[in-house]
Formats: C-alpha cells, sequence, structure tokens
C-alpha cells in the first residue's frame, strides 16, 4: 500500500468549503475508483496499522455561515477554515485512513434545551442562549410546556420533576447550567447534514478504500443535553430511571483502532 502523502483530487476546491451544494455521487465514484487505481490505494480491510478518523459535528449548523450555530471564531471564518484542513487532511491520507467516523449532532423542535419545552407564567418561552438553573425552576420563572407532554410520553408532573432533578444534576456534577439553544441540527432540515465538502471527502474516502463510513448519531433523546458523542449530560430521571447511557459500542470499537485521530 502506498505511504507518503498524496496529492489533492482534481475536483477538490477549497474556495467551495464554506458553501452548500449538491455532491454529485456517480462522478465521484468513478474519479473515487480510478485515483484508487493510478495512485495504488488498497482497501481498508487490508490495513496493517489500522487508524479511524473521528470527525465532531462537522455539520453545516455549526460550520457553514449563515447557520445557527456558526462557529466563526477570531478570524470569522473558523470552522470554515477547519473544515479546508479537514478535507486536506482526509485525501493527503486516504491510504491512510481505515474508517471514518462523523458523529452527527441530531435534534428535533421538544427537547429539553429548546425553547419550545419551556415557558414562563405568561406561556412566553425563553429566548436563545437563556441560562436556566435549579433556582429559576425551583422558583417557577421557566417551567415545562404542559402542552408538549402528551407527544412525549410524560405527564405534567413527570416532567416537572424530571426537570428540577436536571437542573441539579447538572450544578452537582459540574456541568454547564441548562442553555436553551437556538434550534439546530434539526433532523431533516439542511442544517443536520454534513458540510458538503466534508461529505463528498468522506464519500471519495469510501469509495477508495472500500470503507463504509461509521455515522454516529447523538442528541436525539428529548430529556437530555448531549454534547459529547461519548454519552450525554444526565443519564437519569429524578426516580433514578435510566433515560440514557452511555455510548459503550462506540469505546469498544475505538479500542479495536491502533490510533484514532479527532
Amino acid at each position: 500500500m502506498r505511504r507518503e502523502d498524496l496529492p489533492m483530487p482534481p475536483h477538490y476546491d477549497p474556495d467551495k468549503v464554506g458553501g452548500i451544494w449538491k455532491v454529485d455521487y456517480l462522478k465521484r465514484e468513478r474519479e473515487a475508483e480510478a485515483w484508487a487505481e493510478t495512485h495504488r490505494i488498497s482497501p481498508a480491510h487490508e490495513d496493517d496499522l489500522r487508524i479511524c478518523l473521528l470527525a465532531v459535528d462537522v455539520q453545516n449548523t455549526f460550520c457553514t455561515p449563515g447557520f445557527e450555530l456558526f462557529v466563526a471564531g477570531r478570524s470569522g471564518n473558523a470552522a470554515v477554515e477547519d473544515n479546508r484542513r479537514l478535507c486536506s487532511f482526509i485525501y493527503r491520507n486516504l491510504s491512510r485512513i481505515t474508517l471514518i467516523a462523523p458523529t452527527m449532532d441530531t435534534h428535533m423542535a421538544m427537547q429539553i434545551f429548546h425553547r419550545l419545552f419551556l415557558v414562563n407564567d405568561r406561556g412566553e418561552h425563553p429566548d436563545p442562549l437563556t441560562i436556566v438553573t435549579s433556582d429559576d425552576v425551583r422558583e417557577r420563572r421557566w417551567r415545562v410546556n404542559p402542552a408538549v407532554c402528551p407527544s412525549l410520553g410524560m405527564t405534567e408532573e413527570y416532567a416537572r420533576e424530571h426537570l428540577l432533578s436536571y437542573v441539579q444534576k447538572l450544578r452537582e456534577n459540574e456541568k454547564y447550567d441548562l442553555t436553551v439553544w437556538p434550534y439546530h441540527a434539526m433532523l431533516g432540515g439542511i442544517g443536520h447534514a454534513l458540510v458538503p465538502a466534508v461529505e463528498e471527502a468522506v464519500f471519495f474516502h469510501t469509495v477508495c478504500r472500500k470503507a463504509q463510513p461509521d455515522f454516529q448519531v447523538k442528541g436525539s433523546n428529548p430529556l437530555t443535553e448531549h454534547y459529547s458523542v461519548l454519552g450525554p449530560e444526565v443519564t437519569e430521571d429524578a426516580g433514578g430511571r435510566r433515560i440514557a447511557g452511555k455510548n459503550e459500542a462506540l469505546v469498544e470499537k475505538l479500542e479495536q483502532y491502533d490510533a484514532v485521530v479527532i
């Protein structure tokens, strides 16, 4: 197998990384198979040194200008610059990367960290980026919106007890207080999708290496925040019943690799 850095394939345009466009899968498949033959890139299952690339939440909602939680950074374009580096890393190391595992932040409207879930005594929802503390819940400045409970299969009493328990557990475990985030990474929406340039690079790797990407979906549980792909912020409800768990399957899988690049 070829081990030196590979050149950039002709289709890759770093100036397009911050844009939204449709990947031409059939064309890229043909080009990737020819690329693998030209550069003597063997299938991933033949790797002696197994390397996994864990690509964390490289989604439009965080990484594309104009989307809900775009990470601008000091440069004003930090996420785009990061993804240019990521695409370049994938293409240069096509023959080295055994598996790509993209994590996918995945949400719906009625979740504990979205405004629809909460109301005040006037029935108003909190503004995005509102911080909700245990004092806020205990003094009922913010409470669960009773209208969402039937759809989520909860009684109002259960929801009320869980919210108080939840914000208390966050504080006890020295985690961030509950933040009301703008609607983002919405399942079925364009913000949920991978950045097209990264999606294209992942697809190109799939064809070159004959290695199916291992998408890791996280964040859809309505009763807890889920910042890390390794596990949610809170795992139990007010009664000590399990509502979510650690991603043991991913940990076990990563342990099978010689190196994990994040």
